[in-house]
């Protein structure tokens, strides 16, 4: 099974739900059902899912697909208004050991910080990640709304497990791989200056046909041992 996390308000995850065999959603909602069963220990079969209202064993999860970076408080509308923000916290810190304990293939896994999704993707990361890897970046320019703002003329391509699809060419293939790698992403839009500098790093968009095919396999593949 591929567990895609996120809410049931995102197209993107529930578009691929559809799309990828044995997938299902595992949403706010589910987070907070009864049913979950999660040992300190990693690898334990004892430990349990609960994926679009059904109980899953985590030995039959192959893979988990992560679309969201938090869990709101405003999405937890079965409890109690005065009680969500703290039931929001504490399920945040259950799904970052979730996520860093399952023996599913993760995309992408939580960082050293115990943060995950496009949270993990804070500029201040990649920019020195690229750095250590001899990738060099563009200026930052920060819209007034706190958006990151990509040239018109930049060239985007994504990264599925190691590999740059489309034909970005060698020289900046060889750069997103080496960055990707060093931020531990499986998957992830990356887009440079036509000069060849890094302007940005995101997981927001919708995977092209031939990224949700590699993510597919990926997610389907074989567990960690």
């Amino acid at each position: 099974m591929i567990v895609v996390l996120a809410s049931r308000h995102d197209k993107v995850a529930t578009d691929l739900v559809v799309r990828w065999p044995e997938a299902a959603l595992c949403s706010a909602e589910d987070l907070t059902r009864p049913g979950w069963i999660w040992p300190v220990a990693a690898g334990s079969d004892a430990a349990m899912w609960v994926v679009d209202g059904r109980v899953v064993p985590d030995r039959r999860v192959t893979g988990v697909f992560v679309r969201r970076s938090t869990v709101h408080a405003d999405e937890l509308t079965s409890t109690h208004s005065e009680d969500r923000a703290y039931l929001a916290a504490e399920t945040h810190a259950f799904l970052v050991h979730v996520l860093s304990r399952t023996a599913a293939v993760v995309v992408n896994p939580v960082d050293d910080g115990g943060v995950f999704g496009e949270a993990a993707l804070r500029p201040e990361r990649w920019m020195q990640a690229a750095e250590e890897v001899g990738v060099v970046v563009a200026p930052l320019h920060v819209s007034s709304a706190g958006r990151q703002h990509i040239p018109v003329s930049s060239i985007s391509f994504e990264v599925v497990a190691g590999q740059a699809l489309g034909d970005p060419g060698p020289a900046l293939a060889d750069a997103a791989v080496k960055i990707c790698r060093r931020l531990d992403l499986r998957w992830a839009v990356t887009s440079f200056e036509e000069s060849g500098r890094l302007s940005a790093i995101t997981t927001t968009p919708t995977p092209s046909p031939s990224a949700e095919a590699a993510l597919a396999r990926l997610l389907t593949g074989r567990r960690r041992g």
